[in-house]
């Protein structure tokens, strides 16, 4: 298994008609499960830093969303769930849910388009 570093990236939809895109980095991420666990909680306070009080996250790891929803604990990454579950209690209101990556084309060209910006910064 080869561990490199991830760029995640989340769209925030504060006002009808705007979106404003984040992204941050963390190396040495070894599966994509535990990349999609790390965005929860950036995403979820960077939604609270915006004042946000009630919170729909959309994701499109099918797993991912089973297991929040579930409280379920996947050995490797049960305190990153920990994590998610603790920044739950910010908001008044949070769901989570699965959408498909096709009807998530814009998360999934900021994501993409954040990783290209990774690795011409590398070169």
């Amino acid at each position: 298994m080869l561990a490199t570093s991830s760029r995640f990236a989340w769209i925030i939809d504060d006002v009808p008609g705007t979106s404003t895109p984040h992204s941050t980095t963390s190396p040495f991420v070894a599966l994509p499960l535990i990349a999609e666990t790390l965005a929860l909680p950036n995403a979820m306070i960077s939604a609270h830093s915006c004042g946000i009080k009630s919170l729909s996250i959309f994701s499109d790891s099918q797993v991912l969303i089973k297991l929040v929803k579930s409280k379920g604990k996947h050995l490797e990454i049960a305190g990153l769930f920990n994590n998610i579950y603790f920044l739950s209690y910010r908001f008044t209101a949070i769901e989570f849910m699965f959408i498909p990556r096709l009807a998530n084309a814009r998360a999934y060209y900021v994501a993409k388009h954040t990783l290209s910006l990774m690795y011409q910064n590398q070169v």
